[in-house]
């Protein structure tokens, strides 16, 4: 676990100068070439994680036991390689050890939900995981990643403050669990070593000396991306990059998504004055964060994409203008003056022509944006109009039902009162619901879990049966349809307008999130896309 937590806490460390020689060019090669074949590498993630899928299965209908070892399995398999099956599996792994009463297990897995809480910059849910684990059930490698993970959350936090209030404090503690850890380490081994060189500066050798040996040492792929990685910090200019890129090229190899190496490499390169190579690199480390995703990491990407792709643009409209620049004077010096006019009108006419072609093309992309926003907005609506109109129907048909009986029995008409009885008012609405659930589900798979997600455990609502929403559930089923007005939400569910309002209050006074962002949070609830099978 230790090696999960080691590998970003060495990328906090502050760089220092180090001046020596590279082969930076003809790494970036390599590393554009491991980038365009990594489908191989990462197909062979695919496979093992489809073995350990099927163990997994397999392991449903053992004991407790195999189960635990099959989620863990998944669980280290996804940790650096998809953010929400990590966080699902390390989840399930606390489930069952409650259910096998272990607490040396839970506090395991509480280190590992708060490893995984961490990459998202999730510092509160850190800390409590932190805080509800007691090291004392730890054995001496638990331990160590106990420490390890209170130094990175106090590194993470010291950065996120920014300021001479808290931030000292957090250094402070930072070090102090830092050290705790190197106590527990045996000597002379990669953990040990890695360690010693994010020590407080100051307190020891120069880090550069720990990474160094380590780089001359025999490493692993994972091992020697986290030892580049560490080292770059301490260097500048080409070696910088050399080290970026060969930390970019073992993550790659190793199928490795969740690391930042790639977006090391490409704010290097930016700072170079390497516009194009930094876009590019830059590029592939959003496509990496979008697979790992954890919204913070592609939120650190796309902010350098953004300000490297202005960059960009700017570079692009001087290169352009030094070209007319150029073109204009080549032709003044190559022409006569009777033929400079003629030249001119003609590129003018071109360059019109081109801007024409762009301005129809950008008029086309615009009126097709604009058109699937109107079917997206559509299908809503007209979910939203569907379940409407099958609840009026309901209600229609429940009065004609009363008007009808009254009607026949005032008439003596026993015959139609005995048919109009056969008219079950409330297995239609339970098969109006039911219908509504289906659809929903099918649209919003993921509903039940991101919506729990924002409660805690015991507060989290859980259907009776798979496929089917609660009467709570499906007020904020129909909100993420677009249907927010408490009335109609009340019409359709056939609830009273309190009621609906007495719901939605409860859910955001329970909910971790601020209520001000709570509906918000439902309403960014994401609809099914094509996914892959082994997401």
């Amino acid at each position: 676990m230790y090696k999960t937590i080691l590998y970003t806490l060495i990328a906090l460390t502050f760089p220092l100068p180090v001046f020596s020689q590279n082969k930076a060019d003809s790494l970036l090669t390599v590393l554009r070439a491991e980038i365009a074949g990594k489908n191989r590498y990462d197909t062979g993630m695919d496979k093992q994680i489809s073995l350990l899928r099927k163990t997994y299965q397999k392991a449903t209908t053992r004991g407790l036991n195999d189960q635990y070892r099959s989620s863990l399995a998944l669980f280290e398999a996804f940790k650096d390689y998809r953010f929400d099956s990590a966080y699902h599996y390390v989840r399930e792994l606390i489930v069952l050890s409650k259910k096998l009463k272990d607490n040396k297990k839970l506090a395991e897995n509480r280190l590992r939900l708060g490893t995984t809480m961490i990459t998202a910059g999730m510092f509160k849910e850190t800390f409590d995981c932190l805080r509800e684990t007691n090291p004392g059930l730890l054995d001496s490698g638990a331990k160590k990643s106990y420490y390890i993970l209170y130094s990175w959350a106090y590194s993470d936090l010291a950065k996120y403050n920014g300021d001479q209030i808290n931030a000292p404090e957090d250094l402070r503690w930072k070090y102090l669990y830092l050290d705790s850890a190197i106590a527990l380490c045996q000597p002379g081994t990669f953990e040990r070593r890695i360690l010693e060189a994010q020590r407080k500066p100051g307190t020891g050798p120069s880090p550069v000396v720990y990474f160094r040996a380590l780089m001359a040492s025999k490493l692993s792929v994972h091992e020697e991306a986290m030892v580049a990685t560490g080292l770059s910090n301490y260097s500048h200019g080409d070696e910088k990059v050399r080290l970026l890129a060969i930390a970019a090229i073992n993550d790659v190899r190793s199928s490795t998504y969740r690391a930042l190496a790639l977006l090391n490499l490409g704010i290097a390169l930016h700072a170079q004055g390497k516009i194009t190579e930094a876009y590019f690199f830059l590029q592939q480390a959003l496509s990496q964060a979008n697979k790992f995703g954890s919204t913070l990491q592609i939120y650190k990407v796309t902010h350098m994409l953004s300000t490297v792709a202005a960059a960009r643009d700017r570079l692009e409209d001087e290169e352009r203008q030094r070209f007319l620049i150029g073109l204009a004077c080549m032709i003044a010096f190559a022409v006569i003056a009777s033929l400079i006019g003629f030249i001119v009108f003609v590129q003018l006419r071109k360059v019109k022509a081109a801007e024409k072609i762009i301005r129809e093309t950008n008029r086309r992309l615009e009126e097709k944006n604009r058109k699937l926003w109107e079917e997206g907005r559509i299908k809503e609506e007209y979910i939203g109009y569907f379940f409407s109109e099958l609840s009026r129907y309901i209600i229609k048909l429940d009065k004609l039902k009363r008007n009808a009986e009254r009607r026949a029995k005032s008439g003596n008409m026993d015959e139609l009162v005995r048919v109009l009885e056969q008219i079950d008012i409330s297995s239609e609405r339970a098969e109006f619901f039911a219908t509504f659930d289906r659809i929903f589900l099918k649209l919003f798979p993921d509903f039940i879990h991101v919506f729990n997600a924002m409660f805690r455990e015991e507060d989290q609502i859980e259907p009776k049966s798979a496929g089917l929403l609660t009467a709570q559930l499906r007020i904020f089923a129909l909100m993420r349809l677009g249907i927010h007005k408490n009335e109609m939400i009340g019409a359709i569910l056939q609830y009273t307008v309190n009621t609906v309002y007495t719901y939605r209050f409860r859910a955001k006074s329970k909910a971790l999130v601020p209520a001000g962002d709570f509906e918000q949070r439902i309403m960014g609830i994401q609809v099914a896309a094509d996914q892959d099978p082994n997401t």
